[in-house]
């Protein structure tokens, strides 16, 4: 698996069930190429009608040799990196073992099934026909590869290209059930199919599916609509464009007369941190019970200089429980999380920790080696974040002690950083705490 995860814009075209030579594929062709793509994937079907060797050039070479490398055809040069990125459809599989197909492409993996990374998004390309010898079903040998795919991938957008349709809403074709699988649950971002010659585009289970089958071999027709179908056109060729970049995904279908019948928004996901920590001065460990606060947790790359990779802010409760969301923070990504208090120490992460499935738990509450450094105090059966540091400098000290007492000494009240135990009021118990973790020189510790 690749893992390389980029922030670049990127734009690239998409077209199924394309390969049959003649006006309506050379209509989508040129339509493609005025867009100037960074690259083509496909859905299938890339060589009518039984995945000849003796039709294959002509059904794609003929068309897109620019986008092609290594090109050994007949229709001009190939591209000096390879810019198409195809899968398989049942077409293709019609001789035996698809061999025309893999020997006239060079692609990653095993070819039939594969993945690479370009920007933002993680594709996984998947073999949906009967034929796979991996298997087709969730828990076969390839699904299992795209599990684990999806689950170690540090990308924005994850999408899954195959060519038959989990769901549609077709007349011939119509839904292959047993593509069903759990995408959404296993981290995929959108899934684009076709097989059936038509544009659909449907949303089940918060996962919106795309079927893109109008790529120039006759046009299919409408059944009965099935739940989840948003968008349905038939009325003429022509193939989905797509950008994508840190701010969102975008997908659009325009027909070969350059006329938009399509466009939809997919925004990343959120990194949800479920995050437990106590606040010494505001717990209560006879009752077990925090006074609730805000905090900032701070992603920081786990190398040096640990510089700011995210941040967000959230309150915790009175058990000190907390929901963090993160826009920029990648998945399986290694980061050391800051825990920032107002009048706490800064508190780390004893070691780097990941989000896997836009999600990451982590309790500091269990013991005093979940911190960096131990640097947690005992209170009760809880560990907690010391308190006490005032200004914010990383040291509780003398500095922080005359801030208190300023504030004590004028009966200040209400949400103040000298209130150190949360009362609303600045008073002895606020000095107490500060003065024993200063008398103990108590201070950030980090990597």
């Amino acid at each position: 698996m690749q893992q390389i995860c980029y922030s670049q814009q990127i734009n690239f075209a998409v077209i199924g069930d394309y390969g049959n030579a003649g006006a309506d594929e050379l209509a989508v062709a040129n339509l493609v190429k005025s867009r100037n793509p960074d690259f083509i994937i496909t859905l299938g079907d890339n060589n009518y009608d039984i995945g000849s060797i003796g039709t294959i050039d002509a059904n794609i070479g003929q068309y897109f040799h620019e986008y092609i490398y290594p090109y050994a055809g007949t229709y001009g040069p190939g591209d000096t990196v390879n810019r198409f990125f195809p899968s398989l459809g049942n077409h293709d599989w019609g001789t035996t073992g698809a061999w025309p197909y893999l020997a006239y492409f060079t692609l990653p993996g095993n070819e039939r099934y594969y993945d690479f990374v370009k920007g933002p998004v993680h594709f996984f390309v998947i073999d949906s026909d009967t034929s796979e010898v991996d298997g087709r079903d969730s828990n076969s040998v390839q699904a299992q590869w795209l599990k684990a795919g999806l689950a170690s991938s540090s990308s924005k957008y994850n999408i899954v290209y195959f060519h038959h349709p989990p769901y549609c809403s077709g007349l011939v074709h119509g839904s292959e059930t047993i593509m069903r699988w759990p995408f959404k649950r296993w981290g995929a971002t959108t899934v684009l199919a076709a097989h059936e010659h038509l544009y659909e585009r449907l949303t089940l289970d918060g996962l919106t599916y795309f079927v893109n089958g109008l790529g120039g071999n006759l046009r299919s027709y409408f059944g009965f609509t099935i739940a989840g179908s948003q968008v349905r056109y038939r009325g003429n060729y022509g193939a989905m464009f797509v950008s994508a970049d840190d701010d969102s995904l975008v997908l659009k279908f325009y027909d070969i007369n350059n006329v938009i019948r399509d466009n939809f928004k997919i925004l990343p996901h959120f990194k949800k941190l479920n995050l437990s920590v106590l606040i010494e001065g505001m717990y209560d460990a006879s009752q077990n019970a925090m006074i609730p606060d805000t905090l900032i947790v701070n992603i920081r790359n786990s190398y040096p200089p640990y510089a700011k990779a995210d941040s967000a802010i959230s309150t915790v409760d009175s058990s000190g429980s907390g929901e963090f969301n993160f826009k920029v923070a990648a998945n399986s990504t290694d980061y050391y999380l800051e825990i920032a208090h107002r009048n706490s120490i800064n508190t780390w992460s004893a070691l780097p920790v990941k989000f896997i499935l836009n999600e990451m738990n982590v309790n500091f509450t269990l013991n005093t080696s979940q911190a960096y450094g131990n640097n947690l105090v005992l209170k009760g059966s809880k560990f907690c974040i010391y308190s006490g540091d005032v200004n914010k400098d990383g040291f509780i000290d003398l500095n922080d002690l005359v801030l208190i007492q300023n504030d004590a000494s004028g009966f200040l009240s209400g949400y103040l950083l000298a209130d150190i135990n949360g009362d609303t009021s600045v008073d002895l118990q606020d000095v107490l705490i500060s003065y024993n973790n200063s008398v103990n020189f108590v201070r950030e510790l980090r990597p």
